[in-house]
């Protein structure tokens, strides 16, 4: 059912104070003091390997907020990827009904501002959380450890803490540019004294950023030599994709680029043939630089609508299928997209057509006929620009595991950060220039020779979408949401079909209730 009136709470002082680590006792169940804990890592690294791998599960946890609870579950708590959904459910480009059975509907309708919503409080318990468990990593290291096993997961610490302050500060304050002396959210670091839990003020931009680019500087050190096993795991290259994020939010040009290069180093663009059929499902994709991975037996068949796929892919079992929830592109964005662009295929046209419906097979129905099969209970009929963008877990449509991997960065996301930076420095004829590597994999006949700032948007916004970043580049733009044009509503519901200004504070999310209630330094957003 609808989350519009859930309401679910969550203490950052429970988050911060509360230790899951297994360095917290000894056999005997004697509390081991910090010294002790940098001692027995110094000696045996291997003990924070779980701490590690814990970091790259709370990214993908299925029901982090409610697993083993008597609440009825939320069917959109399922970490990383629905603080993605929301993200892009604020955004311009991103359209669903408004539905009962749509669960982030209070982020299309924007009532999720309020201060005990659900959805909201996801993104700030997942960006705790993962703050958490690499400020216990952090405080298990000794700060002058020459061992490389424990450089490398402290790098990896790093990185993780930087992304969950970096994705909090853009949803709770306007961009940083213009904006360094407003407040974002509390820093909590593993160092901090304890009694600030209590009073714990949130920190400006210029703060949160500084700490922020710091982390990601020391963790690009950090993880030099690093050779990971898993795109799960955060190495060199994300470190440097991560920097020139937020290098890009500073406005610091010539960083972003080259750091976003320096990401890019041993990845491959997804091509022109890899983009002609549904995909975005596994990280062995030769174009992602980072992401969150699944096992089918982390999300049985019960489990199917509490996963990105039961709200995003229009082809796997889920509210997306059996209750018609399919996410869909504005048309207004979609009418911008050339014919002559194979991602155009990524959503079915007015007439519920696209090529990239000829690569799929449900029950022997194959091609655009997919768009009007009706199964009782299982699937119904597609709507116009209905995203065919991601492929069920292991291209099989109508399947109840939905365990594809989900996306945090990849290799296009750093050449578009590169063309942007050059764009905003007016070296926009360079800006075409690198853009144009992109576009011979989508669109032969492009062929610009400069390009602006907002020409390298659009392709952001057609290339990532569904991917969490509409909202992020709004804000980071100054842009306004604008999801109809006079008397053009496109296909929105009229529930959803609003605009808002690039000033307007309803953009910023509100501090948890239950944070302002155990936090004396929290003046919230109004």
């Amino acid at each position: 059912m609808k989350a519009i009136n859930k309401i679910w709470v969550f203490a950052l002082g429970t988050a911060v104070m509360v230790s899951c680590s297994d360095l917290d006792t000894f056999p005997e169940s004697g509390i081991v003091t910090e010294d002790q804990k940098k001692e027995v890592v110094e000696d045996n690294p291997e003990r924070l390997q779980a701490d590690i791998n814990t970091l790259s599960s709370i990214f993908t946890k299925l029901l982090p907020n409610w697993a083993g609870g008597s609440a009825t579950p939320f069917h959109n708590d399922f970490s990383y990827p629905a603080v993605c959904i929301a993200t892009d459910g604020n955004g311009a480009d991103m359209v669903s009904d408004n539905s009962d059975y749509e669960w982030f509907s209070v982020a299309f309708e924007y009532s999720d501002r309020n201060a005990n919503y659900a959805v909201p409080m996801f993104t700030w318990n997942f960006c705790y959380k993962l703050n958490k468990q690499a400020n216990d990593i952090l405080a298990t290291i000794p700060a002058d450890t020459e061992n490389q096993t424990l450089i490398h997961y402290r790098g990896q610490a790093l990185v993780a803490r930087a992304f969950a302050n970096f994705t909090l500060a853009q949803r709770f304050q306007f961009t940083y540019k213009g904006n360094e002396d407003k407040p974002t959210v509390p820093i909590v670091t593993w160092d901090m004294p304890a009694e600030r839990a209590g009073a714990n003020p949130r920190a400006t931009n210029a703060e949160i950023y500084k700490l922020i680019y710091d982390d990601l500087t020391q963790a690009i050190a950090d993880l030099e030599g690093f050779q990971r096993t898993s795109k799960a795991a955060a190495d060199r290259n994300v470190a440097y994709g991560m920097r020139a994020r937020v290098n890009l939010v500073m406005n610091n040009w010539g960083e972003a680029a080259t750091d976003a290069e320096a990401a890019l180093s041993g990845y491959t663009f997804l091509s022109k043939d890899d983009v002609s059929a549904p995909g975005f499902n596994s990280a062995n994709s030769p174009s992602w630089i980072w992401a969150g991975i699944y096992k089918a037996a982390d999300t049985p068949a019960n489990y199917r609508n509490i996963t990105w796929g039961g709200h995003l892919c229009s082809f796997a079992r889920g509210y997306t299928t059996s209750q018609g929830l399919y996410k869909r592109i504005n048309s207004l964005l979609y009418n911008m997209i050339p014919d002559t662009d194979v991602r155009k295929g990524w959503w079915i046209n007015a007439s519920l057509e696209s090529p990239l419906l000829d690569h799929m097979d449900w029950d022997g129905v194959t091609g655009s006929a997919i768009s009007s099969l009706a199964i009782p209970n299982v699937k119904r009929a597609f709507q116009p620009y209905t995203n065919v963008k991601f492929a069920p877990y292991e291209n099989k449509c109508g399947t109840d595991i939905n365990a594809g991997d989900w996306c945090i960065m990849r290799a296009e996301e750093m050449i578009l950060i590169k063309a942007e930076a050059l764009a905003q420095q007016n070296d926009e004829g360079n800006a075409a220039k690198e853009l144009k590597v992109l576009m011979d994999e989508r669109d032969a006949s492009w062929n610009k020779s400069s390009v602006t700032v907002d020409d390298v948007w659009l392709q952001r916004r057609i290339e990532l979408w569904g991917e969490g970043f509409s909202m992020a580049d709004i804000m980071r733009l100054g842009k306004p949401v604008v999801r109809f044009q006079g008397s053009d509503k496109g296909n929105w519901p009229d529930a959803f079909c609003f605009n808002i200004a690039a000033d307007d504070p309803w953009l910023l999310l509100r501090i948890p209730q239950k944070e302002s209630n155990n936090n004396a330094g929290i003046v919230n957003n109004t």
